[in-house]
């Protein structure tokens, strides 16, 4: 630069350089710097999984399992706090459900398992009351772990023994409430024992909260187990809401979404991966001048120093006690057995379930709620640990009778209310018709006839869905009913037999 520019640019440097000095904030380096880690809907999930959702690798990678999470985010809050961030760990709810190692006693062992990874919050979801209200009362009251849960109490409006509805966490000069909310239909997809709690809009309860907590705290970060959709109402409802952390619908959320100024996270399920927020606060007034979103991957194994030594004798012992009971194998498949997503299809898994219900009991129908069957399987050997998979939950076998009419109505609610949650189905077929909106019932077929409104007919559920689960009360309305004890998964290795069984692909639904 020529002598002459420099006498003339040297004032606007030097006039540039003071107001970057005077505004710290807009250079970025005197920003308060916050972290959130977090997860959702781990599910049990202690082994490391294949990571389908990459389109692009051959072979696959396995990733995840909970110590591979509880590494990442010991190794991961280390590094951030020696440079001066603000760090929190929080979940978005279904802790244990889902595998056999989250099944030993009644989950117990992998909520210790999440209480050593060193979570500050934690999110109540739908599958911790799988068991009942009364048993993960027991669990909480056992294993302390920083519990949320804001919008169902007791009859009583106390909260359930070993949760709060939220915890105020002060760290960094930053005073944050973590708020726990699970989904306000919880009582229909879970255990009876919830349907005697009160249940709340989250909207509504977080109103209520803000104002009790007015003027205490600089920020409020909800943690919801209610999906995305509810979240993106959430963020309506309350527009200043920086950050919610969510669950429920396993929603992969690479970078986020955002709903107005809201920024909505999920990393997806099954202890994949660990999500990343980062956000930069004004030091004075604590408001949020920018956030981003991102994965923290799981793809290798940590080396030794980067473990969490509880968490691994944890994760070794349920490994262990699982093994024993899970390696049997029962039978194999010829061809792989997906289910269906399309509500108006039936699947392979669907048939091949409810096929089985309908054989141990010699009943006209079988029915199975979609929700139940929790993964596809492939063509192979099948061990006990895959059915475990595909069947987690408790359930047992309920005959009920039920008249024709009573039996169209149900089917009725099925394909004309519930959607993605409909039932999959034997000894039925289900004829619709289309046009603008959702498909219609249009007539039904049992056992090779035109379904008579006046004859009694013996109809197979599971224990879930006698109860009125998935919103199928008039099934706990039935008053003349058989039960019995086996479980969903003990009765397919019994129809299984060790034999090779070729997947039942024809059609149920049909359009007229």
């Amino acid at each position: 630069m020529a002598p002459e520019m420099r006498r003339h640019c040297l004032p606007l440097f030097t006039a540039l350089f003071a107001l970057l000095t005077l505004v710290p904030c807009a250079t970025g380096q005197e920003r308060l710097h916050v972290v959130v880690l977090h997860t959702n809907d781990m599910h049990g999930q202690v082994q490391p999984r294949l990571a389908t959702w990459l389109k692009d690798r051959d072979p696959l990678p396995v990733s995840g399992g909970i110590a591979r999470v509880a590494s990442a985010i010991r190794t991961t809050r280390a590094k951030l706090e020696a440079e001066g961030a603000v760090v929190f760990v929080v979940d978005g709810g279904d802790w244990f459900q889902g595998t056999p190692e989250g099944r030993i006693d009644e989950g117990r062992p992998y909520i210790s398992a999440m209480a050593a990874v060193g979570y500050d919050a934690l999110a109540v979801g739908n599958h911790e009351f799988d068991h009942g209200v009364d048993v993960l009362e027991a669990h909480l009251g056992a294993v302390r772990v920083p519990a949320l849960l804001a919008n169902a109490t007791q009859p009583d409006g106390s909260s359930l023994t070993g949760t709060k509805p939220y915890e105020v966490v002060e760290r960094g000069g930053l005073r944050v409430a973590l708020i726990g909310f699970c989904a306000e239909d919880t009582p229909s997809i879970t255990h009876a024992s919830t349907r005697a709690l009160v249940w709340r809009s989250p909207a509504e309860v977080l109103t209520r909260i803000r104002t009790e907590l007015e003027g205490q705290v600089d920020w409020f970060l909800p943690l919801t187990h209610c999906g995305v959709g509810s979240d993106r109402q959430l963020a309506a409802a309350h527009p200043d809401l920086a950050l919610i952390v969510g669950g429920h619908s396993h929603s992969l959320l690479q970078n986020g979404v955002r709903e107005g100024k809201t920024l909505i996270v999920q990393a997806g399920s099954k202890a994949s991966l660990v999500g990343r927020v980062d956000l930069w606060l004004d030091p004075e007034t604590k408001a949020v001048l920018e956030s981003r979103a991102g994965m923290i991957e799981l793809y290798e194994e940590p080396a030794a120093a980067q473990r969490n030594p509880e968490v691994d004798k944890l994760c070794a012992a349920m490994t262990a006690k699982a093994d024993e009971l899970m390696g049997a194998v029962v039978g194999s498949l010829t061809a792989d057995l997906p289910r269906a997503f399309d509500p108006f299809t039936s699947s392979p898994c669907g048939n091949l379930v409810t096929d089985a219900m309908r054989a141990r009991t010699k009943a006209d129908v079988a029915l199975q709620n979609r929700g139940g069957l929790r993964t596809n399987l492939l063509e192979g050997k099948l061990t006990r640990r895959h059915l475990f998979q595909l069947l987690p939950f408790d359930n047992h076998l309920v005959t009920l009778t039920l008249t024709g009419a009573e039996l169209e109505t149900l089917m009725r609610t099925s394909v004309e209310s519930r959607g993605g949650r409909g039932l999959e189905f034997s000894g039925l077929i289900v004829e619709l018709t289309r046009g603008e909106g959702r498909p219609k019932l249009a007539g039904l077929i049992v056992g090779g006839e035109p379904l008579d409104p006046e004859k009694d007919y013996r109809v197979t559920v599971n224990s879930f869905n006698a109860d009125g689960g998935d919103g199928y009360t008039q099934l706990a309305e039935a008053e003349r009913r058989e039960v019995d004890p086996i479980l969903l998964r003990d009765l397919l290795a019994e129809y299984l037999d060790g034999r090779a069984v070729t997947p039942p692909t024809e059609r149920r639904y049909r359009e007229r």
